[in-house]
């Protein structure tokens, strides 16, 4: 019985412990703007919006929704990597 009791309180214990939060630098951010500077060859393009201009990447990872050129309003969603690399999680085409 003892070690039923013991095991339960193990048991609660671990389940009770939150995971670390994220490193500041894996922080999703977002930017809604205009694309530019858009290149199929390099995997890049900014988003410049009335606050500025944000510079990413994509990788195989990347999810689109819709079709991303020069000109098109986009939000994105994004990680800065500690390198200062801005690596696009989501890209969502705007009407």
């Amino acid at each position: 019985m003892a070690s039923a009791a013991m095991a339960m309180l193990w048991i609660a214990a671990v389940s009770s412990v939150s995971p670390a939060p994220l490193a500041a630098a894996e922080k999703t951010q977002t930017a809604t703007g205009v694309v530019q500077g858009y290149s199929a060859a390099t995997h890049a393009f900014t988003v410049k919006s009335d606050s500025g201009e944000v510079k990413l990447v994509w990788t195989k990872d990347t999810k689109f929704n819709g079709v991303v050129g020069n000109g098109a309003r986009v939000t994105v969603r994004y990680i800065s990597q500690p390198g200062g690399e801005n690596v696009a999680q989501t890209v969502g085409v705007l009407k």
